[in-house]
């Protein structure tokens, strides 16, 4: 915990490598934060009961929670500039709760008067915004009018894009997509793309699993587009023969299911891709790591390089692992910029 972070709390767990960063302050009856887990400059917490985020999770600067009760699961995001509050929210009914690997944009909005509950695997865009009360003064209760106090569902596998706006007491089924700009003023059924103002059904969605053979081509597309953008960071890459890619100390192929796992090479990292199959390892290697695309799966200590790798294939919607979070090489063309006394050319005015 960072010198200037304030901590106030009747019970508090932090896990190992919990980062909190100079400028947080945290306050909750009950605070429990998992292994590796980030809170970084201006996260402002004040949660009455329990406020509870899994491992490798990160609260984004400047991000505002106020509620009764806020629990989040394994590799929750919450985006800079977001906030849990605008009225309401320290009411006995402001509880949150969050599935595991839920990410939410910058600059959203949790009105949580009532209850928010988002399933697993929940995304958004930025500027997204749920509201679970609403009400006028110029539109009265002895007038005919109501004020509307109502909890909003989430099922797992939703994506909400850019400036979604959920409505009161509304419930979305499972793997649906709402496009851009809708406005969610009733409940909407699972596995459909949804869209407009007020927010309707526009077709359905059905997942199609690739097979083997497609799945290897999409794999070893991906590996090509990483190699480009390791040059573009500045990193240098060989290949090698059966496609195996050589980064530094690392070295990363897409496994075939019955193919030999190489034996190792000293102070080398072997990282294998998977996609229905994994290999077997008669005892854990601590020189191979195994990502597993089609279940999201990580097994191994990840070096740099493998980190880059994990988080490129998060940005192409196949995450894996949920007890670190996510980081990348530094990108050298803007790592220059950024770091000019560390440039070994130009000038610093």
């Amino acid at each position: 915990m960072a010198d200037g972070a304030t901590v106030v709390a009747d019970r508090l767990r932090l896990g190992d490598g919990v980062r909190i960063a100079a400028g947080c302050d945290l306050r909750s009856g009950s605070i429990v934060i998992g292994a590796g887990t980030e809170l970084l400059a201006g996260a402002a917490i004040l949660v009455a009961d329990a406020f509870e985020i899994g491992t490798a999770g990160r609260i984004e600067q400047r991000v505002n929670i106020t509620c009764r009760s806020f629990r989040a699961g394994k590799l929750f995001y919450f985006g800079h500039d977001s906030a849990v509050g605008y009225g309401g929210t320290n009411a006995s009914t402001a509880h949150v709760h969050i599935g595991d690997r839920v990410a939410l944009g910058p600059h959203s909005i949790l009105n949580a008067n009532f209850p928010i509950e988002l399933a697993d695997q929940v995304g958004s865009g930025c500027n997204l915004t749920m509201w679970t009360h609403g009400f006028h003064f110029g539109h009265r209760l002895l007038d005919g009018y109501s004020a509307d106090f109502s909890p909003i569902r989430v099922d797992s596998n939703v994506w909400l894009g850019f400036h979604v706006t959920l409505l009161p007491g509304v419930h979305i089924g499972a793997n649906t997509i709402v496009a851009a700009g809708a406005v969610v003023a009733r409940s909407l059924p699972a596995d459909v793309l949804a869209g407009g103002v007020p927010a309707r059904p526009i077709k359905p969605l059905t997942a199609k699993p690739v097979d083997a053979a497609q799945a290897a081509q999409l794999v070893d597309h991906l590996l090509e587009r990483w190699c480009e953008e390791l040059a573009w960071k500045g990193v240098h890459w060989s290949l090698r023969d059966g496609g195996a890619v050589v980064v530094g100390d690392t070295t990363v192929k897409r496994w075939e299911p019955g193919e030999p796992v190489p034996p190792p090479e000293p102070g080398r990292t072997l990282v294998l891709l998977t996609v229905d199959q994994e290999p077997h390892l008669d005892a854990p290697r601590g020189d191979t790591v195994v990502l597993g695309l089609r279940e999201g799966r990580l097994t191994g200590r990840l070096t740099d390089v493998a980190h880059d790798l994990r988080d490129f294939l998060r940005r192409n919607a196949l995450p894996c692992g949920d007890e670190e979070t996510f980081h990348g090489l530094p990108t050298g063309p803007f790592a220059r910029l950024q770091n000019p006394r560390q440039s070994t050319s130009g000038f610093l005015a």
